[in-house]
């Protein structure tokens, strides 16, 4: 008997929109999740940035902020947001990022570990049927992980490297009681993969794994969208702030955030 036979799994269609709006809707459906917790489920999906975005961690602050700003942040065509997970800063543009949301106690009590890997193992699968190269093993030295403000400059056991040891796809959780958030980017142009592809294995291996066909998730459900709508608030506001911090640093090339 799979661990998860009794879990109810969800697709959300891919989505191009704004960083705001897509860390917006990742943390919506967190708490949505959360609030559900007495009815087992998966909700995955896969999205892109309407604009090139970089994403801070959510403890990137003082000194690992501007690193990531100055690396990044060149002039206005740019945006910023901040994820509601921890990590390091990445450049969005030419990945396509990932979302899985679940309030399943089995994943609950899982280890930290454990539970990125039960995700991981899912997008490294639909990486391979897409073509991408990929190592079987995995970084396991995270020495160096903390030296680096930028993401995809540093390694750790859950990320996907290719065979030339390129790191393609780097996740980050965020654990709530009663819900988790795993979260990531893989980069696929660099391989010739296509949103629509990425989008279409993914859904496919979830589906294998569980034994069933998703139900679609309705974003359009006014609760929903009222949750989803005031978190977006939330984070354009920091977003703004973010940029502000940042035009105020010696040898920037960016002005405010204006309303």
């Amino acid at each position: 008997m799979h661990p998860l036979d009794s879990c109810k799994w969800l697709w959300q269609p891919h989505l191009n929109a704004s960083g705001t709006r897509q860390m917006a809707l990742d943390e919506a459906l967190l708490t949505w999740a959360q609030q559900l917790h007495d009815a087992p489920l998966i909700v995955a999906r896969t999205y892109s940035w309407a604009r090139p975005t970089l994403s801070l961690g959510v403890h990137q602050k003082g000194k690992s902020e501007r690193q990531a700003g100055q690396a990044y942040l060149t002039d206005e065509t740019t945006d910023v947001v901040r994820r509601p997970t921890g990590g390091r800063a990445i450049l969005h543009g030419e990945d396509v990022s990932f979302a899985f949301v679940t309030n399943h106690p089995a994943l609950l009590a899982m280890s930290l570990n454990d539970s990125y890997c039960f995700f991981t193992k899912w997008i490294k699968q639909a990486l391979l049927d897409c073509g991408v190269p990929l190592q079987t093993t995995c970084q396991t030295d995270t020495s160096d992980y903390m030296r680096s403000a930028l993401c995809f400059q540093t390694q750790t056991p859950s990320d996907l490297l290719a065979e030339d040891g390129q790191k393609v796809c780097g996740s980050a959780q965020l654990r709530r009681q009663h819900g988790i958030l795993q979260h990531g980017a893989a980069f696929v142009q660099p391989f010739g993969i296509a949103a629509t592809q990425m989008d279409s294995a993914l859904q496919s291996v979830i589906t294998k794994e569980l034994g069933q066909e998703p139900a679609l998730f309705d974003l359009e459900a006014p609760t929903f969208q009222s949750l989803w709508q005031s978190l977006e608030l939330n984070y354009a506001s920091e977003a703004k702030s973010i940029r502000e911090r940042l035009a105020t640093t010696s040898g920037s090339h960016l002005v405010p955030a204006s309303d």
